[in-house]
């Protein structure tokens, strides 16, 4: 998992501020059991958006970031998700 193990065990959020995620195909089969809870939601969340960030993910999902941050790892080594990279900033 590389990226996401580095900042494991901080204090603070696990997952860079910048990183962006996508749908996998096995996250896509898993839609088809979407159930309304809310690792379906940022599942259906990103089906919608295509790669997206923590913030957008949030949004679309109607999840604070906090339960998002907790369910990403899971969801990353579940095959379901991910991790694509960081997100360019605009202001560059």
């Amino acid at each position: 998992m590389g990226i996401l193990d580095r900042y494991r065990g901080r204090s603070r959020s696990s997952i860079p501020p910048s990183a962006t995620f996508r749908l996998t195909e096995q996250g896509r089969d898993k839609l088809q059991d979407f159930g309304g809870d809310p690792k379906s939601r940022i599942l259906m969340a990103l089906e919608t958006q295509g790669t997206s960030d923590l913030a957008e993910i949030s949004r679309s999902s109607n999840l604070n970031r906090g339960e998002i941050e907790r369910m990403i790892p899971g969801m990353v080594r579940g095959g379901y998700i991910a991790y694509v990279g960081a997100a360019q900033s605009e202001d560059m």
